[in-house]
């Protein structure tokens, strides 16, 4: 069975809000529900990792087979609180700011889904990208890409993964950077996302989100 790790513990503050920011509406819906509602229609179990300030305002929202935990002080706190609760052998991490994952990708990440291999869902670099040290370095952007969420493997390798880091006081930016550093010969697959999978953290991204929301509204 394939789980699925929903972050929502943020707090909004590169958005400059006294909220958190997956609780702001597009279309009428809060942010966070685009995500949970693709998910939940791929009968998918679904873990939300809350900030436990938002509680009162979220937990009403979600449907009653929608398990809840809370957040930690760190990324991969609420990412292992959250694995804690799942059930499948498989699971799925993503971000609600990101609301737009397509049904395809969801697709794709479940065709390519192996037992002891990870996934990463990517977008290729489309900018020039530049190293800034002594000197500037113009890296070859044809071997590069852009990591976003789902990011996915199997569940006892990414609790493992996730506990190390715990134990270790160390902290990654995203979930195949854990099993990159304590698992390396773990062989990691990539399956490219939508283009519309931009997190939601600025003013201006919101509002490129209230641009296309009505691409992705059933």
């Amino acid at each position: 069975m394939i789980s699925v790790v929903l972050l929502m513990a943020g707090r909004g503050t590169r958005m400059g809000l006294n909220e958190n920011k997956i609780l702001l509406e597009i279309g009428g819906k809060p942010i966070f529900m685009y995500s949970l509602e693709k998910f939940l229609k791929h009968k998918y179990e679904v873990v939300c990792v809350i900030n436990e300030n938002d509680k009162d305002r979220i937990i009403p929202l979600l449907p009653k087979n929608v398990k809840y935990t809370f957040g930690g002080k760190e990324r991969g706190d609420s990412v292992l609180n959250g694995i804690r609760e799942t059930t499948g052998d498989y699971i799925l991490i993503h971000d609600a700011a990101r609301p737009f994952i397509s049904d395809k990708l969801i697709d794709d990440i479940e065709i390519n889904k192996k037992d002891n291999r990870c996934i990463l869902s990517y977008l290729d670099v489309i900018d020039t990208i530049k190293e800034n040290g002594a000197r500037l370095k113009t890296l070859d952007r044809s071997k590069l890409i852009k990591a976003v969420t789902p990011q996915c493997g199997p569940r006892m390798l990414l609790l493992n993964a996730y506990s190390k880091a715990l134990i270790e006081n160390k902290h990654f930016t995203d979930d195949v950077s854990v099993v990159e550093h304590y698992f390396p010969n773990v062989k990691i697959d990539l399956v490219k996302a939508n283009q519309e999978i931009f997190k939601v953290t600025t003013p201006f991204d919101l509002k490129i989100a209230l641009a296309v929301w009505s691409d992705f509204s059933d």
